[in-house]
């Protein structure tokens, strides 16, 4: 496949746009984000891992701060939508390059994409290593009313270093008390989201961000698909980000690309005659 390009002088000149995307991608790295709900069963839930890859100067909250129109979005319903268009509202502004992606379990109950206890989702990203050198993570955890965990560190995990090397190597793990309480609603499961109705509407709050020592107070709250929370101690969520390696190149690719720009250097002096 071929873009002609129409020179005023030259007639025209063949450009390969394989030449063009391979030129285009070389700088971009490609991870694998997985996602676990390390929660045995009978315990707390998650809606889909919402992923924020920056510069370091995305700040998705603070302790003590009321949280962002899209964080509460996030922490009252799951839904991720509000944080992503923040994220591109702030690129528009300020000329940055965030990315996001969200990993999402398609098997969630009620056809809801949430992690159940024990569920594993991964996701594959084509990230820069210049401009996207940091990720942010936000999750819901369910059935909560407006609980939440994330990493209020930008800087907490750097996947490249300055040179645009993969650098991370760890597993990012989430205790139970690790969680955190946007404080936009009372945590009584009235109106909570992913929970069956109370009858009750969610009491509407303005208390700040704050971190959550257990999440003691979920236990034996009733759970959508069905049952009761029976536990939530110890590992909730973990991360593993790897390098996918490139795709090596088909031995006789080299050979076609010069043959294609041999042929449109031909096309210019058959122009010029």
């Amino acid at each position: 496949m071929h873009k002609f390009i129409k020179s005023p002088r030259r007639g025209l000149v063949t450009v390969s746009l394989a030449t063009v995307l391979m030129a285009g991608a070389a700088s971009a790295v490609t991870l694998d984000i997985t996602v676990t709900n390390n929660q045995a069963s009978g315990g707390l839930f998650l809606t889909p891992l919402l992923s924020v890859f920056h510069d370091g100067t995305f700040d998705a909250f603070d302790a003590g701060a009321i949280p962002s129109a899209g964080l509460e979005l996030l922490a009252e319903e799951g839904e991720p939508s509000g944080v992503i268009g923040e994220v591109n509202d702030l690129n528009t502004a300020n000329g940055s390059n965030y990315a996001t992606a969200v990993a999402a379990n398609p098997a969630g109950f009620g056809g809801a994409p949430v992690l159940d206890p024990g569920e594993v989702t991964t996701i594959r990203v084509d990230l820069d290593p210049g401009s996207q050198r940091f990720a942010t993570f936000l999750s819901m955890v369910i059935p909560s009313n407006d609980t939440f965990i994330g990493n209020d560190n930008p800087f907490a995990y750097e996947l490249f270093d300055i040179a645009g090397n993969f650098i991370f190597t760890d597993l990012i793990e989430f205790l139970v008390g690790d969680a955190w309480d946007a404080g936009s609603e009372a945590d009584n499961g009235d109106g909570a989201a992913f929970a069956p109705p109370t009858g009750t509407a969610a009491l509407s709050t303005s208390d700040g961000i704050s971190p959550l020592a257990d999440l003691d107070f979920l236990i034996g709250r009733p759970q959508a698909p069905g049952g009761n929370v029976a536990s939530a101690s110890g590992l909730l969520a973990s991360i593993s980000i790897t390098e996918v390696a490139p795709v090596p190149l088909p031995a006789g690719l080299p050979l076609l690309m010069g043959a294609l720009g041999a042929f449109g250097l031909l096309k210019r002096r058959k122009a010029r005659a």
